[in-house]
């Protein structure tokens, strides 16, 4: 059959064989693609999800947890229409912690959408950003990062299946799940597939808890499609450590004994908006060195609130305020821009850093960007331990906050303890709310 032959077959088909020969075509690719593929034990899903119930995927590095999601919405979308009204018969969503990590690993990257199916196609519209099959079916993708990700979710639409990619690196995790959960309401059985290495999040371990969540676990030591050297350097290196049990073995941690905070504590003390300020400092904690990458570079936010209010004794004092975590690991060049940038949008009075380990740097870059910014230094002349109890001591006494959710700087309070290296965004909160709270005015040095 020549080409013309062929186009001249197809239009004389109606609509309803086109779309039959359209699904015919797609079957056998699937087919030919994955017909052979044996999925991990944790990657095969449930044979029946709960209405508005979970399917969550908790897993080590490399165990394929994206990959498991991925395949699951393209079967769910080469399967029956939930709403046979619509085109295509599904509209969806994927829930990330931002929407390029939504475009990245879901819908792009070598586990994500396109992988599994080539059919589909990325497009931004007005309306926002959508993976879409050429039946109509479609998945618009969301990030959970900042106030203006949540309100998109509340107009996020009516939703068939949701899919929320590293579930406990969401930023305003429970505020995502409340505004998808109101959304999800088309078709019979509208549920959530969830992937994430495990951390100790309130939310998550409210979701393993719950009869409508199924969770399956994989380990990275069981992911036999990883490199096996890969695989044995891993293992070796963090055998026996907290690193290990939860980013290779997949094993969701609760509060560790000895830590100063606990899940507890902070969700006791959490706000959900920051009062009027009377000062608001950005603190630094820094990497080893200035060519130092591999470290995180702590970047936190802080302040002081205007009005004085009971604590947990009823002492009528000044709270203090968590505000925001710009942590990462980043050139000293890009720290000292994101500081100064954080310095200006929160009208703080201070960018504050510690220079014993390897900081002096800071000034130095700080002011060759902005020389009109009011820096200082800190010098730690106490341990770790002796720094960080009081201001462990301030939560207790609920006289210090988290705005919302800061949960990389959470889960590192919760898992540390004394005597272990303390990390970096630990550091940077503990120096904010020293300098706001505890420190004698105009002499942090004296106290740190």
């Amino acid at each position: 059959m020549t080409a013309l032959d062929l186009d001249a077959r197809l239009a004389g088909m109606s609509p309803a064989e086109l779309e039959l020969l359209e699904q015919e075509l797609a079957d056998r690719l699937w087919h030919k693609r994955w017909g052979k593929w044996k999925p991990y034990p944790w990657q095969v899903p449930p044979d029946e999800i709960k209405t508005l119930g979970w399917w969550l995927q908790l897993g080590g590095r490399g165990t394929g947890k994206t990959d498991g999601c991925a395949r699951y919405m393209v079967a769910h979308v080469n399967g029956p229409p939930c709403d046979p009204r619509l085109k295509g018969g599904h509209r969806m969503a994927i829930i990330a912690p931002t929407q390029g990590d939504a475009v990245e690993a879901c819908v792009n990257g070598p586990s994500g959408l396109k992988a599994h199916d080539p059919r589909v196609v990325l497009r931004t519209t007005a309306g926002g950003t959508f993976a879409r099959w050429p039946s109509g079916a479609e998945a618009k993708l969301f990030g959970s990062h900042t106030p203006d990700d949540v309100e998109r979710l509340r107009a996020g639409g009516n939703r068939c299946l949701v899919w929320m990619e590293e579930v406990a690196a969401q930023r305003r995790l429970k505020d995502a799940i409340t505004h998808s959960e109101m959304g999800l309401r088309l078709g019979v059985n509208p549920h959530y597939i969830g992937s994430t290495t495990p951390k100790p999040r309130t939310e998550l371990i409210e979701l393993t808890r719950s009869d409508k969540v199924i969770v399956t676990r994989g380990r990275t030591r069981d992911a036999i499609h990883l490199p096996e050297e890969q695989r044995a350097h891993l293992i070796a290196k963090y055998a026996g450590t907290r690193i290990a049990a939860q980013e290779l073995d997949g094993v969701l941690l609760e509060d560790i004994e000895g830590a100063l905070w606990s899940r507890t504590l902070f969700d006791t003390t959490r706000v959900g908006a920051a009062p009027p300020m009377s000062r608001v400092v950005v603190a630094m904690d820094p990497a080893a060195t200035s060519h130092d990458e591999s470290d995180e570079m702590g970047i936190l936010v802080a302040g002081l609130g205007q009005q004085h209010l009971p604590d947990r004794n009823g002492t009528m004092r000044q709270h203090g305020y968590l505000l925001d975590d710009l942590s990462g690991r980043m050139a000293p060049i890009e720290a000292a821009r994101k500081a100064i940038k954080a310095y200006h949008e929160h009208r703080a009075d201070a960018i504050v850093a510690e220079v014993n380990n390897g900081g002096e740097w800071i000034g130095t870059v700080v002011r060759q960007i902005d020389p009109t910014v009011n820096y200082r230094t800190v010098h730690a002349t106490r341990g770790k331990l002796t720094r960080a109890e009081p201001v462990a001591a301030v939560f207790e006494q609920h006289a210090a906050h988290i705005v919302g959710s800061l949960p990389e700087f959470e889960e590192q309070c919760v898992t540390w303890v004394p005597g272990d290296t303390s990390p970096d965004r630990l550091d940077g909160g503990v120096w904010a709310l020293t300098d706001l709270m505890l420190a004698p005015a105009g002499n942090l040095a004296a106290v740190a």
